[in-house]
């Protein structure tokens, strides 16, 4: 915690100067809005124990009965859901009034889902659960980001989102090998029952976070455009007003693309080809959580330095060594792929400024709609690319990893660079959240 420290040892906030990482931190966090810390909250208690069998979803399913090319299917029709649901939704976002009622709503339909998943005796009801729990994101997560983005004003930014990371990440450090423990102890990874325990704890956690949340939430105040009467000429006319929403779109479609095709699959591929168990699972989460949390701070400081879009190049140069680290594992060492965690999480921990500077690039006014269009655009990719993948394991699992090798090496940063700068947009912002 040292380096957080001296992070943190001389920050601003609104102005004035305060010194050490105790005041700092405690002067910081007073600064910001309720709902800033009510989400806080939020990411600690799910962190803890709301998400312990995220990482065996594709186990779980490969021991509820399915094959490699049905775990594909089901992302193919995920994104088929997200797809029909991101226009709608993002009109839906942009025109309630009351944003906090409606992620309450979504949240509130999300409650019953893990209760299906701890009772599924086959693929096909888990099938189901997770295309309820896609509807239910769909409203959930346009709401939650404007929630989330407009909690933090612009020069807080990137501090409020290190903060956040090295707090969740501190309380998580045990949860993957509590997980770990858990699996193991109810039979294994072999053993479906072994994972419902694990979908109880998350529901009665998701009640506590309910309540949390409807208890704390204050309405978001934001200026909004005026509703158009054409629903695709209001979702389309956003890419007119901001020209650099186009090639940001491009992104997102071809790293959806590569990224799918292998998202399936890679806990999967760590036990089925790497011969890795519960606790090398455990641990590769709790590496990732530790990677998080020590360097979040300091990678946090010198995005500022260096600059956000700089630092997010060499991202992408660190997930080609993760990537390498993931497929040159030997079967009998698959203790090696604590590198490949240890350096995701690194890449994803420099990823922090690239984050940053896509919150503050989309208008809040337009938030919703921008959301439901690079939903339906990237879900329509992601219908066919899981698929694919499945069709690649069949062949050969480590081709799925070369692949994303190539995205990363040839497509990633000059996709990234080509991408404009939108300093009007940014200021208009600052100004109409002060």
């Amino acid at each position: 915690m040292l380096t957080f420290v001296r992070t943190w040892s001389r920050t601003k906030v609104r102005g004035e100067e305060r010194v050490g990482f105790l005041g700092g931190f405690r002067d910081f966090l007073r600064a910001q809005s309720r709902n800033f810390k009510v989400f806080l909250a939020r990411d600690v208690i799910t962190t803890l124990f709301g998400n312990m069998a995220g990482s065996y979803a594709s186990i779980y399913m490969y021991a509820l009965g399915a094959s490699a090319v049905e775990i594909g299917a089901l992302s193919s029709t995920l994104s088929l859901v997200r797809t029909l649901l991101s226009i709608p939704g993002g009109i839906l976002t942009d025109r309630v009034k009351r944003i906090k009622g409606l992620y309450l709503l979504g949240r509130l339909a999300q409650l019953p889902i893990n209760l299906v998943k701890a009772f599924a005796q086959t693929f096909n009801v888990y099938f189901f659960s997770r295309i309820w729990e896609t509807v239910a994101f769909r409203v959930t997560m346009p709401t939650a980001n404007i929630i989330n983005i407009a909690s933090l004003r612009n020069e807080d930014r990137v501090k409020g989102l290190v903060l956040r990371r090295t707090i969740i990440s501190a309380v998580g450090l045990v949860a993957p090998l509590i997980a770990a423990y858990a699996i193991t102890y109810f039979g294994g990874l072999d053993d479906p029952d072994a994972f419902r325990p694990l979908f109880l704890i998350q529901f009665v956690v998701s009640l506590v976070v309910f309540g949390v949340l409807a208890m704390g939430l204050e309405e978001p105040e934001f200026e909004r455009s005026a509703p158009e009467a054409n629903v695709f000429k209001a979702t389309f006319g956003i890419l007119r007003q901001v020209p650099g929403l186009k090639m940001l779109l491009l992104l997102s479609v071809v790293r959806t693309f590569f990224i799918n095709i292998r998202m399936p699959y890679i806990q999967l591929y760590a036990v089925e080809i790497k011969n890795a168990d519960a606790f090398i699972l455990g641990f590769q989460g709790t590496i990732s959580t530790a990677v998080t949390l020590f360097f979040s701070a300091p990678i946090g400081e010198l995005a500022d330095k260096v600059g956000r879009r700089r630092l997010a190049y060499a991202s992408q140069v660190v997930m080609v060594a993760c990537l390498l680290a993931a497929v040159l594992t030997p079967p009998e060492h698959p203790e090696w792929l604590l590198l490949y965690s240890f350096l995701a999480s690194l890449g994803g921990a420099m990823d922090i400024g690239w984050w940053a500077f896509e919150q503050e690039y989309v208008p809040l006014s337009i938030r919703g709609r921008w959301s439901g269009l690079s939903t339906m655009v990237t879900a329509l990719v992601g219908v066919p690319a899981p698929y694919i993948g499945g069709l690649i394991w069949e062949y050969n699992p480590d081709l799925l990893w070369w692949l994303s090798i190539v995205f990363y090496l040839f497509l990633a940063i000059p996709l990234r660079m080509m991408v404009p700068d939108r300093k009007e947009a940014v200021a208009e912002d600052r100004a109409l959240s002060t």
